[in-house]
């Protein structure tokens, strides 16, 4: 089966606004604006937080996810990518983790494993988290001795609900483990402290926030930037982004959120701060289809040609090879490329099959006919080559018509065998391991054999097929034909 090429892009939304204040939120008079203020999210994200439907089955790989705008986080498998981890929480609060393997409509999502006894039940809690690193640049405003700097993320009021890894709708969850606060180094002026991370330890006009600090001793100084260039950002790992917001969320369009940076004092007095935007929202899925190709060409080749150890006789060319007269002392050459390019993730096959043995006028050979009117496929030097042996011929007494192969180029193909080895034993001349075509005519019906194959995609893989006949000095005059019919197959 063709599987579609599926890219995913990240939308990563960053938007600062310097100088929003917060009514009620800090005497105006003794604060001032941080400068050249961002919060730049590493997974813009959002978390899922939904439900199972009704009509999920046990044993299935289809989980069918409730749908219902409003009533809850998540409502769209939009929201989950292929290879999200989603936890299925049932009402004995047991969990099981599903990997997301393909989303397939806006209620249903492909999962691996298969749903296991107890997460089939309508209304069971689904969660998929969404964690970032969130990288926090500004530029100071004021020299503030012994002081600290901290970032508020909004958080919900319940304090459990708030701290339990579970995505919160329409705010951060702070997790079951306090992220990483990592500070700048230390400069002149600020040598920091280990940072810290608080669960819900703020309230400002009546919304709750995460705390994450930088303490540091020193006088600071005016204009100094954390930019992540003149000198460190500050950077909280492992945070864990929103589910969307309940009431208000629509496919595609950004929740936004407003995280708060202060400069503390070393009273821990708000000294300046400055609000910023932050835009979370669902990736983009990019979906595109490759038709499945094979290109197999036939090429003819000039006189002349050095393939599997001699030197062509005669010029060949796609649907035809022209022995011309044929010797009774001596080997007459000829040969033709194969090429095969293929997108096929399996690769490909080539086989071989001709419909008889070389006859006069085109006639029929009954069996493997050794008649006057008929030219026989070859059985080497100690009668036991066949459509599915190769073996030595180079005596010149052992009269037919047989090939060989030649990877002229080490493409990548892998042939049946080779004009130096019959696939087991090593030849003892240059050019003189030979084979049999499996031949179609009515008294035998072999089956075609594999000359060339592939087991991954292909690009312009060659080889050399090479004839070579010789006739006895009772073989009656005239012209002698017979088809080969070379297939290509790709497994996608």
């Amino acid at each position: 089966m063709l599987k579609a090429i599926i890219l995913r892009l990240g939308i990563l939304a960053t938007i600062g606004l310097s100088g929003v204040l917060v009514a009620g939120y800090i005497d105006d008079t003794r604060s001032a604006n941080l400068g050249d203020v961002s919060i730049t999210l590493s997974n813009s994200r959002p978390s899922f937080r939904g439900s199972l439907a009704a009509g999920n089955t046990v044993d299935t790989s289809q989980l069918v996810i409730t749908t219902t705008a409003g009533s809850w986080p998540s409502t769209s498998s939009a929201q989950l990518v292929i290879g999200d981890e989603l936890l299925t929480i049932g009402a004995d609060n047991t969990a099981t983790l599903y990997s997301v393997t393909d989303v397939v409509s806006d209620s249903t999502v492909n999962i691996d494993p298969v749903l296991d006894t107890g997460d089939a039940t309508a209304g069971d809690d689904l969660v998929a988290t969404s964690s970032s690193s969130l990288t926090v640049r500004f530029s100071t405003t004021n020299a503030i001795a012994n002081g600290s700097f901290r970032i508020l993320l909004p958080a919900v009021t319940d304090n459990t609900e708030a701290a339990n890894g579970i995505p919160d709708g329409g705010a951060f969850d702070f997790g079951t483990v306090a992220p990483t606060v990592t500070c700048p180094t230390s400069i002149t002026g600020y040598t920091f402290a280990a940072g810290t991370a608080t669960a819900n330890s703020v309230t400002l006009d009546g919304v709750d926030y995460h705390a994450y600090e930088c303490s540091y001793t020193g006088n600071g100084a005016i204009g100094t930037d954390f930019d992540g260039v003149t000198n460190d950002p500050i950077i909280i790992s492992s945070v864990i982004n929103p589910a969307p917001k309940k009431a208000t969320h629509s496919l595609g369009y950004a929740d936004t959120y407003r995280p708060i940076i202060q400069h503390l004092d070393s009273t821990d007095a708000v000294a300046d701060f400055s609000t910023v935007a932050i835009g979370v929202v669902e990736a983009v899925r990019i979906t595109a289809e490759v038709a499945p190709q094979i290109t197999f060409r036939i090429l003819g080749l000039n006189s002349g040609t050095s393939a599997c150890g001699f030197s062509t006789s005669v010029t060949t060319t796609p649907t035809s090879v022209p022995f011309g007269y044929l010797s009774i002392d001596g080997f007459t050459y000829a040969a033709q490329g194969l090429s095969v390019s293929t997108n096929a993730s399996n690769g490909y096959v080539v086989t071989a099959i001709e419909n008889d043995q070389l006859g006069r006028n085109g006639g029929t050979c009954l069996g493997d006919n050794t008649g006057v009117e008929c030219i026989p496929d070859s059985v080497g030097n100690t009668s036991n080559m066949s459509h599915t042996y190769s073996a030595e011929w180079s005596q010149t007494a052992v009269k037919g018509f047989a090939f060989s192969l030649h990877d002229v180029n080490t493409s990548g193909t892998t042939p049946a065998f080779q004009y130096t080895s019959n696939g087991v034993n090593a030849c003892t001349g240059a050019g003189t391991c030979f084979r049999q075509f499996a031949d179609d005519e009515n008294a035998i019906t072999e089956s075609p054999q594999e000359i060339m194959t592939h087991t991954s995609v292909a690009d312009n893989h060659n080889l050399y097929v090479c004839y070579k006949a010789i006739i006895s000095a009772l073989q009656a005059a005239g012209t002698y034909s017979n088809y080969v019919t070379y297939t290509a197959t790709a497994t996608f």
